[in-house]
């Protein structure tokens, strides 16, 4: 057995090692996997709840239902941002662009999906549920492309 000491590092390379530790404390960490299914759940119970009130008439429960979905969404977000997604070290330079084309498919697939379902002949409860569910799912795979997009992000410092 030998008791060697590995040699001391020369004062470049502690200063390159020094360097690549920096930069890997200040990359961003990846959003949870469960931010985009939970997400998705709560617009898919969301629109649900939207048409369910729609069909039955019950109008003041839309309100209701959106303090619920932002109130849900919002917890989510804390519980991500605190386990070191994205957001917590400030959104990057660049993503402006991304961010507003993702909330404009958001949309789009929710107006399309509800298109769909009217289409289809599907009374409000279907509407909802199906606008809800097509909104969910793009906004999942959305979260997943933004978070690769911000991982290959020159970072600043």
């Amino acid at each position: 057995m030998s008791d060697s000491v590995p040699p001391p590092l020369s004062a470049a390379e502690a200063l390159r090692l020094a360097d690549r530790a920096d930069a890997a404390a200040r990359r961003p960490g990846e959003l949870p996997h469960w931010y985009g299914p939970a997400f998705a759940f709560a617009f898919a119970a969301y629109g649900l709840g939207i048409g369910q009130a729609l069909a039955t008439g019950q109008y003041a429960l839309i309100g209701v239902f959106a303090c619920g979905f932002a109130a849900l969404t919002g917890g989510l977000a804390r519980v991500a941002v605190r386990r070191d997604g994205i957001v917590r070290r400030g959104v990057p330079d660049g993503l402006g662009g991304p961010i507003a084309w993702g909330v404009l498919a958001v949309c789009a697939a929710s107006a399309a999906g509800m298109l769909l379902a009217w289409q289809a002949g599907g009374g409000p409860r279907w509407i909802g549920g199906v606008g809800g569910l097509a909104a969910g799912l793009v906004f999942w795979a959305g979260t997943r492309r933004l978070d690769r997009l911000v991982r290959r992000l020159p970072q600043a410092g």
